[in-house]
């Protein structure tokens, strides 16, 4: 008997000696199983000149870079990702009707971009749901994220440290936050996230045709410039303000028919066209609650649907600037 136990000294020795001995056997096999992983599996490897860290995470600045990191990932991204090259005339718009995703989702999925303006034979990240698709270099930063998302879910994708892989010679792995908004963007899109705040779309529903060049759509062959865009929608939908402001023009022009023009701070005037009723006045101040008008088919035409233009001081801007 040994302190109450029916063991003597010399047994409570040999067990202490055989647990020793298991102890080191196993942190052998976790240390060699760790190496023989290091060596055997290829790491990821990332060139610093490729990426920017802000505030904290890595941000792809290189498209090549990227999409191949995407292509050889080796884990579970968490969620299925798509290299989709971009067709001619097509935009970030249509790619995200035809995958049933968010604009925020895919601007998440691709850090590499510095403007919504697709360019024809450029390479992209699309995922198969929206969320937020992130690279991390830290395993920290993956809950830090988190926090910084609100995300209260299970964080999706391979990520964590396995019994074989707590050494690990990665330089980043990729995490997914489902149905997440993007918190941090490159320099050049936070911009425009700013502006976002300040404008809102007039009226929900499909971009059927984009600011710039555009085949005629009375006169097919013959190319024309579009100085706005058209958001097809039913019939009478109500229409808002983008932005509160004064309305300055209210009647029919030519080519747009039923036309509301508002007059907004900082410049910027905006333009409502194919109206089937306005229902504002000219000198009325609106704000992004006011309807001011109903989706019709007014004036040059070929459905219901709204124009939609902005100018600053008398130049056009590319409305997707603004409200996408």
């Amino acid at each position: 008997m040994s302190n109450g136990f029916p063991l003597d000294n010399y047994q409570v020795r040999q067990l202490k000696k055989y647990a020793a001995v298991s102890l080191i056997i196993f942190l052998s096999v976790l240390l060699l199983g760790n190496i023989i992983t290091a060596i055997v599996k290829k790491s990821i490897s990332i060139d610093r000149k490729d990426y920017v860290i802000k505030e904290g995470f890595p941000l792809f600045t290189s498209q090549d870079a990227y999409i191949k990191f995407i292509r050889k990932y080796p884990y579970d991204p968490g969620t299925k990702l798509t290299i989709h090259r971009i067709r001619k005339h097509e935009s970030y718009w249509d790619i995200c009707l035809r995958h049933h995703i968010s604009l925020d989702t895919l601007v998440a999925a691709n850090p590499f971009l510095n403007e919504l303006v697709s360019v024809e034979g450029t390479e992209i990240v699309v995922p198969s749901e929206d969320g937020v698709l992130m690279a991390f270099d830290d395993i920290f930063d993956v809950w830090r994220m988190s926090k910084r998302l609100g995300f209260t879910g299970e964080i999706q994708g391979d990520y964590r440290p396995g019994i074989f892989r707590i050494i690990s010679t990665d330089d980043m792995r990729l995490v997914f936050y489902k149905k997440c908004t993007p918190v941090i963007v490159n320099n050049s899109l936070e911009r425009l996230y700013r502006f976002r705040h300040i404008f809102q779309s007039p009226v929900n529903g499909y971009y059927t045709s984009l600011f710039g060049e555009r085949v005629n759509p009375f006169f097919h062959g013959m190319m024309e410039f579009h100085n706005g865009i058209d958001i097809q929608s039913r019939i009478r939908t109500p229409i808002h303000a983008a932005r509160e402001g004064m309305v300055t023009f209210t009647g029919w022009r030519n080519g747009y028919g039923n036309t509301i023009m508002i007059q907004h701070d900082d410049g910027y005037t905006t333009l409502y066209g194919h109206c089937s009723k306005i229902i504002v006045s000219k000198g009325d101040w609106v704000t992004k609650k006011d309807t001011i008008g109903l989706i019709g088919s007014t004036g040059r035409s070929t459905g219901p649907h709204l124009h939609f233009t902005i100018e600053r001081h008398g130049k056009i801007i590319n409305p997707i600037l603004f409200i996408w």
